[in-house]
């Protein structure tokens, strides 16, 4: 069976932005469909929340379906006129790291996403300086398990894997959800995963999800333009997360192997037959990757103005 997609979008808060479900907005729901959770195979599933039942779950980035705060947004609120992917654009400066070992122990595998934020920030701060975007870190969670969670874009539900919730600016990478029994100490995977969620900050920062969430709530989350919408948001992260991973690769951080890996893993996302259109085709979800790892080049990752039939 293959892979989930980072995970389909949430009721949004009242307000405007991408915010979390806060209050009476715990009652905002979306049905999700079942099994999304439980497909594993070669690709795993680390960014949804997915089953039969109807109830707030996180997407892989972001809330929608009202409108509500982001976050610390100081960028400019736009998507495709963004500055940040303005040409001629930027390459990310190689990220030379020494990531602390991966464990599945929690204390360890936290300090592993630690040193990966710290090697995510130092590459993306020359780029949001470009564009007079401050630089603040997103927070990071690192539970063993959902058991118990709860967080403003979630609420009390477990129903999620890895996720970005722009409301308290935070990762979290729930251990339980990594699919660690699949992907074992390859921890390129993990990273890459990281990189895609950190993406998602980066859109907060600089005001890309703010105008994203405030189009596809005034066409409607489910309605065939807010979907695409959503996956536009979506196919950018990934475009991210490749232009982290190339700039890892180029430094010396990553080898040849541990690229091919990610390759081949991102490859395997997307929207599975039966789910909600939010991610894209596993196909246009490893070609965005691809295009921030080819490319290097924040550019060429507006899937903004890309068209339509690069984010089915």
């Amino acid at each position: 069976m293959g892979r989930q997609p980072y995970g389909p979008p949430p009721g949004r808060p009242g307000g405007g932005g991408r915010g979390g479900a806060i209050g009476a907005i715990l009652a905002v729901v979306v049905v999700i469909v079942a099994a999304a959770l439980v497909r594993i195979g070669i690709h795993s599933a680390v960014d949804t929340a997915s089953s039969s039942e109807a109830g707030p779950t996180p997407s892989f980035t972001y809330t929608s379906g009202t409108s509500g705060p982001t976050g610390p947004s100081s960028g400019v609120d736009a998507t495709g006129t963004n500055p940040v992917l303005a040409a001629p654009g930027w390459a990310l400066t190689p990220a030379h790291c020494d990531y602390d070992p991966w464990s599945t122990q929690v204390d360890q595998a936290r300090k592993f996403f630690e040193s990966a934020a710290t090697c995510l920030a130092n590459a993306w701060k020359p780029v949001l300086a470009k564009v007079n975007v401050p630089f603040t870190p997103p927070a990071l969670s690192v539970p063993a398990t959902t058991d118990g969670l709860t967080t403003p874009c979630t609420g009390n539900s477990s129903n999620f894997a890895a996720f970005y919730c722009p409301s308290n600016s935070t990762i979290y990478l729930p251990l339980s959800q990594l699919q660690t029994d699949v992907f074992g100490d390859h921890w390129e995977v993990y990273l890459s995963v990281f990189a895609h969620e950190f993406g998602h900050h980066i859109q907060n920062l600089t005001g890309i999800m703010k105008a994203a969430n405030e189009q596809e709530y005034d066409a409607g989350d489910t309605t065939s333009q807010g979907l695409e919408t959503s996956r536009r948001v979506e196919l950018q992260a990934q475009c991210f997360d490749g232009l982290y991973i190339t700039s890892a690769s180029k430094a010396g951080s990553l080898t040849a192997n541990q690229l091919s890996n990610d390759r081949e893993d991102n490859y395997g996302r997307g929207d599975a037959k039966g789910d909600m259109r939010t991610h894209g085709t596993s196909q246009h979800t490893g070609d965005w990757f691809m295009t921030g790892v080819q490319q290097n080049n924040t550019s060429q990752c507006n899937t903004f103005t890309a068209s339509s039939d690069k984010v089915s």
